[in-house]
């Protein structure tokens, strides 16, 4: 009896004493999109294909730890913020330096494809329908 006691406390004493931590990994979906970018855009509505560069960094922390902003979006150097969730951007609906913009898109491999709204608030111009394609 004394031993079965004494095996069970020393084998409590050995068990208590190890310690298991798990380590996670962090992933953050944003860096499948943060870089430099040639970015080729196809406007519906004019019907002609422009290029350009954009750079896409991350933007947000804490509440919006999957925001990265898009600059030098539609080619006129200004800044918009989207969201990364898994394969997928998304560009809410904003207005950034007149121009009213929102869109979608994907990440594929070394590409990313958008399509997006853009309307022009001071010319109140109809909207223009891009579909473009960036890799680096």
């Amino acid at each position: 009896m004394k031993t079965t006691c004494l095996i069970f406390i020393g084998l409590t004493l050995v068990l208590t004493a190890c310690e298991i931590t798990v380590v996670e990994p962090r992933y953050d979906a944003r860096d499948k999109v943060v870089g430099s970018y040639q970015l080729e855009e196809y406007s519906q509505t004019y019907r002609s294909y422009t290029r350009y560069s954009v750079y896409i960094r991350k933007s947000g922390f804490g509440y919006g730890a999957n925001e990265v902003a898009i600059e030098n979006f539609y080619g006129t150097g200004i800044d918009v913020y989207a969201t990364v969730v898994a394969d997928r951007l998304t560009i809410p609906l904003q207005i950034v330096n007149g121009y009213e913009v929102e869109g979608a898109g994907t990440i594929y491999f070394d590409e990313l494809r958008l399509t997006y709204r853009v309307r022009d608030t001071y010319t109140r111009s109809s909207p223009d329908y891009c579909e473009a394609r960036a890799w680096w």
